[in-house]
């Protein structure tokens, strides 16, 4: 059996209408047995026209969508939807013509009705059922087939914290026992990493990257690409190389500078010289709480702090740039930061990205308090 479930090659696909034609094209794309594969952008970048193409449900103007899993390609939609009937006859309408044993549909009945929580609903209506438990039930049909590839279009749509949650666990579970190739669009990055092993970014229909998890997050390609998967602070300067051997800087105005790590530890190619953003993630944007948990890069304050309850985004001006900083809701410094608050920022070298600047592009304008610092 091939390493890949499934294989993409130079796929296109045309979209019309009033409003004018997409077109999406894939050079490559594969996806590996009991890997799960996030597809982010921004909307109509093309995220639900690449899942209904791999589905078969999309006519192709070229290009090869090829399945080496032994078991079917199935869909879970948006919107789930019921067939008239029980909760258990919407599983059976999946298996008709499949050729199974009456044991042996009533063994895969159970256990996806187990796999996904709703064993206890079998006999119920399904019109009947909740919008979570909807979802569930489109999932357990899909998992009935024992499906080699499963495509899911916004599986977490509508769904509370709590809910999303315990879904992402129980899919997780399902995933990993089965071995199924997983491929999630989703508008929301951080359900997205719920499940994700690698994350492919679709902009304007091309495949804008396409790596691991961790790499595609930590170093996006492009200004374009790290804004979708989360890298909002993105401070444009100047690279300025000083002092011993790799030592390097990200010089902003002639008071506020960024370090970040030597071309051997970051793997870059920027220059001294060259016009780039520093790239930093809000979960690597540290305020000093006497730790020294990095590099002192200045004062900053306190614009603004909102938090869901788990997460806390401390939105602060340092050197005329709106920056973002995550904290844990209700734990240390968050429960006693307010705005207005004066704080000294940190980062670590390693944790800085840089992404190439047109020097020609006029800088963000800066805000009016920036005089304060």
């Amino acid at each position: 059996m091939s390493a890949s479930a499934l294989s993409v090659r130079d796929l296109r696909v045309a979209r019309r209408s009033r409003s004018g034609e997409f077109v999406l094209e894939i050079d490559a794309l594969d996806l590996a047995p009991g890997e799960v594969l996030a597809v982010l952008g921004p909307n109509g970048a093309g995220k639900s026209t690449l899942l209904r193409s791999l589905a078969g449900l999309a006519p192709r103007e070229g290009g090869d969508v090829v399945s080496h899993a032994e078991g079917p390609v199935t869909m879970v939609f948006q919107r789930p939807i019921a067939f008239a009937g029980t909760v258990r006859q919407n599983l059976r309408v999946a298996l008709l013509g499949r050729g199974l044993s009456r044991d042996e549909e009533r063994r895969r009945e159970a256990e996806a009705l187990e796999r996904f929580g709703i064993a206890r609903h079998a006999g119920r209506r399904a019109g009947t059922l909740s919008g979570g438990e909807l979802r569930r039930l489109a999932l357990a049909r899909a998992f009935v087939l024992r499906p080699g590839v499963l495509l899911l279009d916004e599986p977490f749509d509508d769904l509370d914290a709590a809910g999303q949650e315990s879904l992402s666990l129980d899919l997780q579970r399902a995933i990993r026992e089965t071995g199924v190739a997983a491929a999630v669009v989703t508008h929301d990055l951080r359900r997205a990493l719920l499940l994700a092993d690698r994350i492919a970014v679709l902009l304007d229909g091309r495949l804008a990257m396409c790596g691991d998890r961790d790499a595609v997050l930590e170093r996006p390609v492009s200004l374009e690409v790290a804004r979708v998967v989360g890298m909002s602070n993105l401070i444009p300067g100047s690279l300025v190389a000083r002092g011993g051997e790799g030592e390097r800087v990200v010089e902003v105005d002639p008071q506020h500078r960024i370090p970040v790590a030597s071309p051997r530890e970051s793997g870059d190619l920027a220059a001294a010289g060259d016009a780039v953003y520093a790239g930093i993630r809000p979960e690597h944007l540290k305020i000093d709480v006497g730790r020294g948990d990095g590099v002192a890069i200045g004062k900053a304050r306190v614009r603004a702090i909102v938090s869901d309850g788990a997460l806390a985004t401390v939105t602060v001006e340092w050197a005329g740039h709106a920056l973002r900083a995550h904290l844990l809701a209700g734990r240390g410094i968050a429960r006693t930061l307010s705005t207005g608050d004066p704080v000294l920022l940190e980062v670590r070298p390693e944790e800085v990205h840089l992404i190439a600047r047109d020097a020609r592009e006029p800088r963000p304008e800066r805000t009016a308090s920036n005089s304060r610092w």
